[in-house]
């Protein structure tokens, strides 16, 4: 065989090997792009999951659920509305809810008024408006207690109904493992100095204790 044969032999044969690993490798991208389309369609049902779940505010509860199932998870129980991640928004809302039936029996102590809030209670706040419930006993001693207190001009009662009133917030706090900075927020409505009482203080929705 001559050397020009041969030379086209080896020709032929790179060109068929190159050909092969040619197509290979068209399949190879192929199959790879026909997975990553199908992925982009398709989402892990534990993540999904997770999604939705980070964008729940407070797991679809409301009311005295919502407050009963806190109760559960601060003695131990199970997460099983997956809400603990809201837990600072659940504060807000709670605390919300005690300066309101703290402000409110305090107006109308000044006024003879005697029309307690309904329990539970609408509270708007930045994503929307949600209903807040708290046990009737405590509820209703906050609403007499702060009406005593707007009624009174008495330094020494006064005093005594704040720290009344720092008690009964206090077991609410503790009924849902919430700390001394929840009853600091839920009580900042209260002035002890009757000269301050005249000034009244609007209560703003917010997601976070710290900005209410």
């Amino acid at each position: 065989m001559s050397l020009e044969n041969i030379v086209i032999a080896v020709s032929l044969l790179l060109g068929i090997v190159l050909l092969i690993l040619i197509i290979y490798l068209i399949s190879r991208v192929n199959d790879l792009e026909a997975k990553a389309f199908s992925s982009q369609g398709t989402i892990n049902p534990a993540e999904k999951k997770t999604e939705n779940e980070s964008q729940k505010v407070f797991g679809g509860l409301s009311g005295r659920q919502l407050w009963d199932e806190w109760v559960s998870i601060a003695n131990g129980g199970d997460d099983q509305y997956g809400i603990k991640g809201d837990r600072d928004r659940f504060l807000a809302l709670l605390e919300l809810h005690v300066r309101s039936l703290i402000k409110a029996g305090m107006e109308h102590g000044a006024t003879g008024t005697n029309e307690q809030p309904s329990n539970p209670l609408k509270i708007k706040m930045l994503r929307g408006e949600f209903e807040s419930y708290l046990p009737s006993s405590q509820a209703s001693r906050l609403y007499e207690l702060g009406q005593e207190f707007g009624s009174s001009e008495d330094a020494q009662q006064r005093a005594a109904l704040g720290a009344a009133l720092t008690e009964t917030v206090d077991a609410v706090s503790m009924g849902i493992d919430a700390g001394s900075s929840f009853v600091e927020g839920a009580m900042r409505d209260v002035l002890i100095n009757p000269s301050e009482s005249e000034s009244k203080q609007e209560l703003v929705p917010s997601d976070n204790p710290d900005n209410v």
